[in-house]
Parts: C-alpha cells; sequence; structure tokens
C-alpha cells in the first residue's frame, strides 16, 4: 500500500515550502506505521524524490480536534513551546519533523491526530492558517481518509463508533479506559484554543 507524507516547512526554512514523500508498506500496516517509517528511514536519509509547492489556507481554528480542552494533558509543556516559539524556535520532533500531523476528510476536513500541544501553542503566538506551521498531511491512494479510516484514532475505542458519527466524541488518555471516549464539547481547533487560553493568560 502507497501512503503519500505532505511535510511542510521540513527543517524549518523561513520559505514556505512542502515536501511530498512516498511510503510503501504492507496491506495491513497503519497509519501510525507510515509516520514511523517515515521518520526513522525516510527522513533521516532525505533519499527521496521530493515535489515543492504551496500548501492551501487552512485555518487553524477549523481543523477537527479529537480531544477537548480536558484531554490537553500538559500545560506545563504547552507553556514551554509557547516560550520556545517566541524566541524564534520551531517544534519537531526528536526525529527533527513537524509534530502537528493531520488526515483529510472526504468532506475536505482536516483532522489533528497527533500535535494538540503544538498547534495550540502556534495559534497562542498568532499563527491563523496551517502554510505557516511545520505539519505533515498523511495520505493514502486516495488523497483522503474515509470515516471508518478516521476511526483508527481512537484506537481500541474505535468498535464503538459507527460510519460519520466519530465526529460526536473525543478521547481523553487520562481517564480510565470506560471512561476514556468522550462526547465532544469543543467542535474544532478554535474551541480547544479558546477554552486553553484562559488557562495560559
Amino acid at each position: 500500500m502507497e501512503w503519500t507524507i505532505k511535510l511542510k516547512n521540513p527543517l524549518g526554512f523561513s520559505t514556505v515550502k512542502e515536501s511530498i514523500f512516498k511510503i510503501i508498506l504492507d496491506e495491513n500496516k497503519n497509519v501510525y506505521d507510515a509516520v514511523e517509517k517515515f521518520e526513522k528511514v525516510v527522513f533521516n536519509k532525505l533519499k527521496v524524490d521530493k515535489i515543492i509547492k504551496p500548501n492551501k489556507k487552512i485555518k487553524l481554528r477549523e481543523i477537527i480536534n479529537l480531544h477537548n480542552s480536558d484531554g490537553i494533558k500538559n500545560i506545563n509543556q504547552l507553556e514551554s513551546m509557547v516560550k520556545q516559539l517566541k524566541s524564534g524556535g520551531e517544534i519537531f520532533t526528536e526525529f527533527g519533523i513537524p509534530n502537528i500531523k493531520l488526515v483529510k476528510t472526504k468532506n475536505n476536513e482536516y483532522v489533528l491526530f497527533d500535535g494538540h500541544h503544538s498547534l495550540l501553542a502556534y495559534m497562542y503566538v498568532g499563527k491563523k492558517y496551517l502554510d505557516n506551521v511545520p505539519h505533515l498531511i498523511i495520505e493514502k491512494e486516495m488523497d483522503y481518509f474515509s470515516d471508518d479510516e478516521v476511526k483508527c484514532f481512537f484506537i481500541e475505542h474505535a468498535n464503538k463508533l459507527k460510519g460519520k458519527n466519530w465526529r460526536n466524541y473525543v478521547v481523553n488518555w487520562q481517564e480510565l479506559k470506560e471512561n476514556q471516549l468522550c462526547k465532544k464539547r469543543e467542535r474544532n481547533m478554535g474551541e480547544v484554543f479558546d477554552s486553553i487560553k484562559k488557562i495560559l493568560s
């Protein structure tokens, strides 16, 4: 199976660019396997063909969250990220790739499956659009994830969700297992940010 990794601003350059990488995996592998192979094999070597192009204007506030504000577990980490950004840094993983990872749905929604703290930190320092922050967009052969595929981000709770109703739920990994699947209170990252900003202010 072929996966596509769209890497925005890969090395922290000031120019706004996007690199596209193709990852080949066995059929039984999932999106997390694709990211892991990209981190450990492809990104470290950077011996792949790249297509450079500008990204679309996607508002950070409209990105779909998979955690409510009470699922943002580490406010100290968020405050540290804000300080890092204010001092001129960027936010990357230990491998040097962006923390912010997304998939796109058939309805052209962007779902944040990793990097809630990072995205909130960028929003706090005034970033408004996705093309202004380093990020990865993961795709399969189709350029979108179906509703059934998005459910994989709910891990062991995925089988409790049906069709489009994943949009009504979030996960809170800090809760006991039976309470981790929660009703969505904030509908997007803008609403999560509005709640979190009160704590940071």
